[in-house]
């Protein structure tokens, strides 16, 4: 009878049923969403073997599914293996059959799938964890090899596709454990390991800014602890926001790449290699923990650096596969930054970035890193974040203001010249007219550099919605006048002279011409960064008839040039005190013209000449420009 019974099961299993065994933790399990494209064109003969019963009974455990997402547990989403099957389906013979066991538990350790540590392990595991440790009866290996075992009577194991680490990010003995888990599989299922291949895949990799990316090295040690095991890259394969788990399209290409890698083992050439190779990366790739990640293709290169404000001076890249180069650095503070390549000693701006910072000498690029909220570990942590309310410049759910391009006419310069306005929510359908800031960027800025880069529009817009600022218009002229002498000369004068004619002669004309505004020095603001703040001081105090509210960012004029050039306020100074409502400045302790700004307001005390100041850290950068412009803006018209 034992014997018959031998040969009944022996003959009832098919050959051409190729099973594989799937385990491991969230990105096993399925974090993406199930997208349309996702449920429709699945073979039939792609089956999955459910473990777990469903609530709304439309699985039970133990019974073979045509393989729809999700396979794993139902809320769970999309994974690799979907995809897995779906490729091997399209090389294998007519009549080949690929089948799915699926175990898999979010944030589950190594631990939690070797028997004798799991009693133990669900001790401490986290609240979250223990409704999907219930699901299998808080035995999720021995889930896995009563299901297999299961499978083993209608098919072949073929395979066992593994993907767990970021809970054992780093860890060194976890080769050694994950050889004790498929030892423990092969010896449970009376399995060799030459006919049943490990596939192991990388976490989210270093050139998507993944943050258990540092584990890809400890997993490419796998094939030297375990012979027939296998790694799967993961190197350009795209990320969900929190950089841990892979999206949507990720899965889908990372089950290529199983796919890909098991035909490779069974000698099936493998066509469509373009879905095997990384996609093309991005840059910057800025994570929820305030990481970003930098990648730049330059196989020819011989070092390539990252330079940016956020750091104290360029930091070496590291050339991965496919000459591709990538760095993963932390600024201290969330804001916005510029940065550029350093290509063989050639500086760049990313290539891979549309955000430029508008520069007439420099060409870097801009990153954003914005204020969020702790990432959460668990079931809930597919949930995008929002931007704090803290940050002054992030786009909010608020009315926005418009920002126009305009061109005028030139009878100074003799040229036609650019010029950027915001106008703030309601001006077009109003009649309303409205006080006016001349905003001016610094040296080698451009008119643009404002709004892209001191994001002047979304500061304003969140200002006004909470009734913090005036609604105004901003008018950002182009301040380069052909030459630039440096601050501490008197030859600066003469520029900022060129200014304040083209300023007083052309722009302003042009605007009162063509947008409503309130026409008076009380309505009318004037501010400036770097050169910007030194052409605002300038103007206003050679027109004191045109401005009464004036604000300097990172700028100064020298005690000589107040004396020679403006000497009615050396001998008369309470005609600043009496003219100007506001007369302000700011400069971080860090600026290169810190002192120079630090003796103009001991000028200004010395001749009793009321001033506001704020001094912060930091040097002479646009991260400091636009906290002075968020404090003015609350300022200004009041």
């Amino acid at each position: 009878m034992v014997a018959a019974l031998t040969v009944l099961t022996a003959t009832a299993q098919d050959k051409n049923f190729h099973i594989f065994l799937c385990f491991g933790q969230s990105n096993m399990e399925g974090n993406a969403r199930i997208e349309p494209q996702d449920s429709v064109n699945v073979p039939d003969a792609f089956l999955n073997l459910s473990a777990v019963n469903f609530s709304d009974k439309s699985r039970k455990m133990g019974q073979w599914y045509k393989a729809l997402p999700p396979l794993c547990r139902e809320n769970t989403g999309l994974t690799p293996v979907d995809y897995f099957g779906r490729t091997l389906l399209q090389y294998l013979p007519e009549g080949h059959k690929v089948g799915v066991v699926h175990v898999a538990i979010g944030g589950i350790s190594i631990d939690g799938f070797l028997p004798d540590r799991i009693d133990e392990y669900a001790k401490t595991a986290p609240e979250w964890m223990k409704p999907m440790l219930a699901a299998y009866d808080g035995h999720p290996y021995d889930r896995l090899v009563a299901m297999a075992k299961k499978a083993q009577r209608k098919g072949v194991i073929s395979g066992i596709l593994m993907h767990q680490g970021e809970t054992n990010n780093g860890d060194p003995v976890w080769p050694q454990n994950v050889k004790t888990v498929y030892e423990n599989l092969l010896k449970d299922l009376k399995l060799k390991a030459e006919d049943v291949p490990l596939l192991v895949g990388e976490v989210v990799a270093a050139d998507r800014g993944g943050i258990c990316a540092a584990h890809n090295a400890v997993i490419d040690t796998l094939d030297r602890v375990i012979p027939t095991a296998h790694v799967i890259p993961a190197d350009g394969l795209t990320q969900n926001f929190d950089f841990l788990h892979f999206n949507a399209a990720g899965y889908r290409e990372f089950g290529k790449r199983y796919a890909a890698e098991m035909l490779r083992i069974w000698g099936i050439p493998y066509t469509p290699e373009r879905d095997y190779h990384p996609s093309t990366p991005s840059s910057p790739l800025v994570s929820m923990m305030g990481a970003v990640t930098f990648n730049l293709q330059a196989p020819d290169a011989k070092e390539v650096l990252l330079s940016s404000q956020f750091l104290k001076e360029p930091v070496p890249m590291k050339k991965g596969r496919n000459g591709l180069w990538t760095i993963t650095v932390t600024p201290e503070k969330r804001d916005i930054y510029p940065y550029n390549f350093i290509v063989d000693g050639v500086s760049i701006s990313d290539p891979l970035n549309k955000d430029i910072f508008p520069n007439e000498t420099f060409k870097a690029s801009l990153v954003e890193i914005p204020a969020m909220p702790p990432f959460r570990f668990g079931p809930e942590s597919n949930r995008q974040p929002q931007a704090e309310e803290g940050v002054p410049y992030g786009i909010r759910d608020v009315p926005h203001g418009k920002v126009t391009h305009c061109t005028y006419r030139s009878t100074v310069l003799n040229d036609w010249r650019p010029l950027v306005v915001y106008t703030p929510a309601g001006y077009e359908t109003s009649d309303k007219e409205y006080p006016v800031l001349y905003l001016i960027s610094g040296t080698t800025d451009t008119e643009e550099t404002w709004y892209k880069v001191g994001k002047l529009n979304t500061i304003l817009d969140n200002l006004i919605a909470a009734g913090k600022a005036e609604p105004m218009v901003v008018v950002m002229p182009y301040g380069n006048m052909g030459t630039t002498p440096m601050p501490t000369s008197m030859a600066a004068t003469k520029m900022y002279a060129t200014f304040a004619k083209e300023l007083t002669e052309c722009i302003m004309p042009y605007v009162q011409r063509n947008f409503r505004l309130v026409n008076d020095r009380d309505h009318r603001a004037i501010a400036g960064f770097s050169r910007g703040g030194g052409q605002a001081l300038f103007s206003a105090l050679s027109h004191p008839q045109l401005f009464a509210w004036l604000a300097s960012y990172s700028a100064y004029l020298t005690p000589e040039m107040m004396d020679t050039c403006l000497p009615q306020y050396a001998a008369n100074p309470s005609l600043i005190n009496q003219g100007f409502k506001l007369l302000w400045y700011g400069v971080g302790t860090e600026d290169f013209l810190y002192e120079q700004v630090v003796k103009n307001r001991d000028y200004l005390d010395r001749k009793g000449i009321r001033h506001e100041d704020l001094t912060t850290g930091g040097g002479h950068t646009w991260m400091n420009a636009r906290a002075y412009l968020n404090e003015t803006l609350q300022k200004f018209f009041k």
